[in-house]
């Protein structure tokens, strides 16, 4: 349930999530499904996203400036480790990776759920854990220290755990290999929250460490110059003023044929 990577050629670069957000979704009713809607209120969002990841084989710094914006528009600048730009106006999808011989194309209504998950995902948000959640039964689990209130979820793969912390804000999401929570894969901790809207508050600050085949890695990712339902320019959301001259193709593995 870690988030799925997306490949360009031989290369794996992960980009803001994987979990879909659907406007206008029915009534919540578990806790995760109540956690999402209240992000609802976010129509607009821009911010700059700094990803530090720390493993066995070294280092590597992310470099991102995101402009969000319902329904479906979407410009992600990638500055580090590669040069990526992916703009979305609300029908077409592109991105394109500085150097390569190729970008992808796909009509918004053709992109696969794990692309339609990284597009519909409020920047800066647990969501990509939470969405994931939606429709799955949730458990009552007892209070530990710094969490009053906690909800398990078996998904069938793995068993999620979801902790508010005093002011009811979703504070650690751990992934566990079993409802037993004796094996843990991964832990978020999301703290340097911000009020974006009323009752509505971003984590300026996630801590991840996530253990895969016996291998840990640590992730930390700092949400800057976050701006919030303010108009954002539209020709940020025009591909073709950001492609010049660039051939598109609608698979992956196509880029480099």
């Amino acid at each position: 349930m870690i988030s799925k990577p997306w490949k360009s050629g031989l290369r794996v670069f992960p980009i803001l999530g994987t979990t879909l957000f659907f406007a206008g979704a029915a009534a919540a009713e578990t806790l995760a499904e109540k956690l999402c809607t209240q992000y609802e209120a976010v129509k607009t969002l821009q911010c700059q996203l700094r990803r530090d990841t720390e493993a066995k084989g070294g280092s590597m710094r992310k470099l991102s400036r995101i402009y969000f914006q319902r329904t479906d528009k979407l410009h992600v600048d990638n500055v580090s480790p590669l040069k990526r730009r992916i703009v979305c106006d609300g029908e077409l999808f592109q991105s394109y990776v500085e150097g390569d011989p190729k970008g992808f194309s796909q009509p918004v209504a053709k992109l696969d759920r794990d692309m339609l998950t990284a597009l519909r995902q409020v920047p800066g948000t647990a969501m990509e854990h939470l969405l994931r959640l939606t429709g799955v039964a949730e458990t009552n689990l007892p209070p530990v220290e710094g969490f009053p209130v906690r909800r398990g979820y078996d998904t069938g793969k793995n068993f999620v755990v979801l902790a508010l912390d005093a002011s009811n804000r979703l504070a650690r999401v751990d992934f566990f290999a079993s409802p037993a929570q004796q094996q843990r894969l991964a832990r978020w901790d999301y703290s340097r929250f911000q009020e974006v809207a009323p009752g509505v508050a971003i984590p300026c600050l996630h801590q991840a460490v996530i253990s895969l085949g016996g291998a840990e890695s640590h992730d930390t990712v700092h949400v800057d110059n976050l701006v919030c339902n303010q108009p954002i320019p539209a020709n940020l959301f025009q591909p073709a003023l950001f492609f010049k001259g660039v051939q598109f193709v609608g698979s992956f593995e196509e880029i480099y044929k």
